[in-house]
């Protein structure tokens, strides 16, 4: 799946603008990193080529923090994987660096207060444009 994917992750990563804010730096290499099964700090600042405690300085200067920007990510890819019918959830929760499908399970239902999929189901029946 890495394979189906990878083009467009490292071309997104690369047309980031030098002056991206850091948030948008970290989501892009999250966007990376997750299908490869990292979502950690770690994982992150290595594509940055940045510290952790760099980081989390800039995030928090920004006015959030890592485990938020990786929260937010995973959710948007989440809602954007569900709309493809081709992907299983426990698919979906590979790709988004989950070990488990229950943690994919739980999270979704804390971002969403749905499983995801209730919100296959209102997503693939939702107008388009509309989520």
């Amino acid at each position: 799946m890495w394979q189906v994917f990878a083009p467009e992750l490292r071309r997104r990563l690369a047309d980031l603008d030098a002056h991206a804010s850091t948030r948008d730096r970290v989501h892009s290499a999250l966007v990376e990193s997750l299908p490869a099964g990292d979502p950690s700090i770690g994982a992150v600042t290595r594509r940055l080529a940045t510290s952790p405690r760099t980081l989390q300085r800039q995030l928090k200067a920004e006015g959030t923090s890592f485990q938020a920007v990786l929260a937010e990510t995973r959710e948007n890819l989440a809602r954007h994987y569900l709309v493809r019918n081709d992907l299983r959830t426990a698919e979906i929760a590979f790709l988004l660096g989950y070990t488990d499908t229950n943690s994919f399970y739980r999270a979704f239902k804390t971002w969403t207060g749905m499983t995801p999929e209730g919100a296959r189901a209102g997503l693939i029946g939702a107008p388009a444009g509309q989520p």
